[in-house]
Parts: C-alpha cells; structure tokens; sequence
C-alpha cells in the first residue's frame, strides 16, 4: 500500500511539473527544424562546422567530434 501511494505521489508531482515548466521553441532567423532542413547557407553552416571539428571513425561506423 505504501508503495502504491508512492507511486501516486510521484505521478502527481510530475504532472504538476509538466503544467509549470514550459516547452522549448527554438527557432533560428525565424525559421523552424522544417525551415532550416531545407535552408541551404544553414546547411552549408552545419556541414563546414562538422568538416573542421569531426573527424569519421575508423570503420565508418559513426563521427567523433
């Protein structure tokens, strides 16, 4: 029983939470994830900045930055 009303407590405290602590929006220039996606300077932007800090793994199977 005791555990029970642990768990009602938490999901209590976490919907409460969820109703004060506001969501991101992040925008760039205006512009949101769909808008940038097809962006082609902010493209070019992310491609250099990956290019001169990431280098591939060995095998190819990821980045490393």
């Amino acid at each position: 029983m005791k555990f029970l009303l642990s768990v009602i407590a938490l999901c209590l405290v976490m919907i409460t939470a969820k109703l004060y602590i506001p969501e991101a929006q992040a925008e760039v220039g205006g512009m949101d994830d769909g808008e940038l996606y097809m962006d082609r300077h902010f493209r070019l932007a992310v491609k250099r900045v990956v290019e001169r800090n990431c280098t591939p793994y060995e095998d190819f199977s990821g980045i490393s930055c």
